[in-house]
């Protein structure tokens, strides 16, 4: 701790924390100071425990409030605003008088007092004679108050404060031990693995890439953003294994109406075996009841059976509005946005009810092997580490439209008919992914799409085909602007 002046920060635990047993509490007490101080590092800070309650002391209170706001575990706290080592009921009322007479002002107000151990002054005093001075200004009203004027009395000192921040409420991260998280990008994938971290479950991730290195770094974005935002404590990594094998495999030798089913059974067959490395006690995921086909109960049953591991669906009753209203909440909804979902691989209409034995004599026919050597060579991202600075560099990206290039607008229909760049043929990003390998060889192509993600994996894949495509580098609003101040010209190829 510096010799700067600290402002203390009263941080409450969440109220479960509480009805734990003595030596229950005390484990989650110190897991939850364990957390606060490794989110805390380079924030100069003295964390202490007074009164059954943490106090944060930090010359920077609002760095230390941005932390307690989504740490997991933190009930409420409250930066104080006035203390007194001189302790009167006279001095109390001057300096309330001082600090909150306009903050009352036409407004209805409350003063409480709350004693820690100290017996020389009544609490009931000092409520009703430093009420007294805020009377007039403001109008009492114990019931329903605007303003509450909080005064905590120790042997040594008083503390006023009248705010009450909320925290990230939940437990403390890690005692409930670890689980993997099934990360695809999407808002429900995220928004799972949020509130099992809310539970005081610390998590890793394992990303099935069916959509190449561009649909990676999506994925990490979400993850970074989440771990960031509300990983206090916590160190996670995010496995990418690479599905594209995986996935040729299953459309050569599956029947179409069960591919979507095989995928989820083989993505947990993934998942699985990195989970137990990481000592992760649980399989975590996305799924709602009756979101999509593979999410029925029928199906759910035949694909949970592919793993010993549980498998906890935090969101299963929700509904898709729930969720993308919790992700808005939680930040992660503009970063979810922009990952293009590459799970529905089938054309025709898929199994909503299946039988387990039929699925297993269906993924008998997959490779030996297959699996496995992409679990052996998955991609581990450390995602406490700083993210690398984005690089518009790649030759798969171009600023500037190529004179001789052919155009491929990948919006939906809609946004293609509000505005597309003259030239441009509309292949949205569902149909493109699934009718490219049609397309000519002997041209160069170059895509664009609303948010400027989807066309940089679907250029990607095509590239992978042996197709000369790019994306161009940056949304449909870029382009435009770019389109507005001059022609498109040519650039290198």
């Amino acid at each position: 701790m510096t010799d700067v002046a600290a402002t203390p920060i009263i941080v409450r635990l969440a109220p479960e924390i509480h009805l734990k047993s003595p030596s229950t509490r005390r484990h989650f007490t110190r897991v939850l100071r364990r957390n606060l101080k490794r989110a805390l590092i380079g924030i100069p800070h003295d964390l202490r425990t007074q009164q059954g309650r943490l106090v944060l002391y930090t010359p920077k209170p609002e760095a230390g409030q941005s932390i307690l706001r989504k740490a997991f575990g933190v009930s409420t706290f409250s930066p104080v605003e006035a203390v007194l080592k001189e302790v009167s009921v006279e001095r109390l009322c001057e300096v309330v008088g001082a600090r909150f007479t306009e903050a009352v002002r036409g407004r209805r107000y409350a003063v409480r007092c709350k004693r820690h151990g100290r017996k020389d002054i009544s609490a009931t005093e000092v409520e009703r004679r430093v009420g007294a001075v805020l009377d007039g200004p403001g109008r009492v009203d114990l019931d329903n108050p605007e303003v509450v004027v909080r005064i905590d009395l120790d042997r040594e000192q008083a503390w006023i404060y009248s705010r009450r921040e909320q925290g990230g409420g939940g437990l403390p991260l890690g005692v409930q031990g670890r689980a993997m998280v099934l990360i695809s990008g999407g808002f429900d994938s995220a928004v799972a693995a949020w509130y099992i971290m809310r539970r005081g479950t610390a998590v890793d991730f394992v990303f099935c890439n069916v959509g190449g290195s561009v649909h990676e770094e999506m994925v990490l974005a979400v993850c970074r953003r989440l771990v960031s935002d509300w990983g206090a404590g916590i160190r996670p990594r995010m496995f990418s294994v690479d599905f594209s094998g995986v996935v040729d495999d299953l459309r050569a030798k599956v029947p179409g109406d069960a591919w979507q089913i095989v995928l989820k059974r083989l993505m947990y067959r993934a998942a699985e075996p990195i989970a137990r490395e990481r000592g992760a006690e649980a399989l975590v995921t996305g799924e709602a009841l009756s979101q999509v086909s593979s999410q029925t109960l029928s199906n759910l049953e035949t694909i949970d059976a592919v793993t010993d591991l549980p498998v906890l669906r935090p969101l299963i009753g929700f509904d898709k509005t729930e969720i993308m209203n919790r992700a808005r909440a939680i930040g992660t909804f503009e970063v979810c946005e922009k990952v293009p979902e590459f799970c529905a691989i089938a054309n025709q209409r898929p199994m909503v009810t299946s039988k387990r034995a039929h699925i297993e004599r269906l993924e008998a026919a997959l490779s030996d092997g297959c699996l496995d050597r992409a679990v052996a060579e998955a991609r581990m991202h450390d995602l406490g580490a700083p993210a690398p600075s984005a690089d518009r560099t790649s030759p798969l990206l171009v600023e500037h439209i190529p004179a001789a290039a052919e155009i491929i607008d990948c919006q939906p229909p809609d946004l293609y008919r509000h505005w597309h760049l003259p030239g441009a043929v509309n292949h949205p990003a569902d149909e493109l992914a699934a009718c490219f390998e049609q397309f000519p060889r002997d041209r160069a192509y170059v895509l664009y799409c609303f948010r400027g993600t989807q066309s940089a994996v679907l250029a990607e894949r095509m590239r992978a085909a042996g197709y000369d495509a790019r994306a161009f580098a940056g949304d449909v609003s870029r382009l435009r602007r770019q389109w507005d101040r001059q022609p498109v010209t040519e650039v290198d190829a």
